[in-house]
């Protein structure tokens, strides 16, 4: 093999690795960005026109999540079987998303098990109590927001594609927005329309260019 094949092939290669970075990247933060935005905007809907007593119940919603979970497996065991070869990014970048998820869990989990006690133990609560019982579940959009920003961040500074990197900025400063304003009134209404706009502009878009992208080098 003279040296200008072996250049030829190590550009054939670096050339495959990017497309199987791509190769099915999109569908998955597809799913995702529309999961979320839906039933941030469904959680809006039904709140709003829910009696004020039972508004809360449309918060139930969020369960649906775990729905995106079987589909995920699938997606993912999809793109390993039509994967040809696996670089070190795409190692690497595994590992950050399950960082993401897992720092998720622990929150969310956390959270419930903490209000759970509370609800318990503290079932008379009133007043200024009862606003330190729910308060931290204010901070739950921002932090996911900011976990987010940085998974998208990350992913799109290593497979060098801005859409993803533009989409993690602007989950930074919707999370930062959302902190800024956590006191002001109606702001749980306002954390679920940020957080779908957020979920369209960081996941949505970026799935539909990436898809767009795969079809295009195929």
């Amino acid at each position: 093999m003279t040296e200008k094949e072996s250049l030829e092939l190590i550009g054939q290669m670096i050339s495959t690795a990017k497309n199987n970075l791509q190769k099915g990247t999109g569908k998955i933060f597809l799913l995702w960005g529309y999961l979320v935005a839906g039933i941030s905007f469904a959680t809006i809907s039904m709140a709003k026109y829910m009696p004020m007593q039972n508004a809360h119940n449309a918060y139930y919603l969020w369960f649906l999540m775990f729905l995106g979970m079987p589909v995920h497996y699938w997606l993912i065991k999809k793109r390993e079987n039509e994967r040809l070869v696996m670089t070190y990014i795409e190692k690497l970048m595994r590992w950050v998303w399950i960082g993401f998820t897992v720092s998720i869990l622990v929150v969310v989990v956390g959270m419930l098990l903490d209000t759970v006690i509370l609800s318990y133990f503290a079932s008379d609560m009133k007043g200024s109590h009862e606003f330190v019982r729910w308060f931290q579940w204010l901070l739950l959009t921002p932090f996911m927001l900011c976990l987010y920003g940085f998974a998208l961040f990350v992913s799109g500074k290593a497979y060098g594609f801005k859409p993803l990197v533009i989409g993690g900025i602007i989950c930074f400063f919707a999370s930062f927005f959302l902190l800024f304003s956590i006191h002001k009134t109606g702001v749980v209404n306002v954390q679920q329309f940020v957080l779908g706009v957020s979920a369209v502009a960081g996941f949505v878009i970026p799935g539909h260019m990436l898809n767009r992208k795969e079809h295009k080098d195929v």
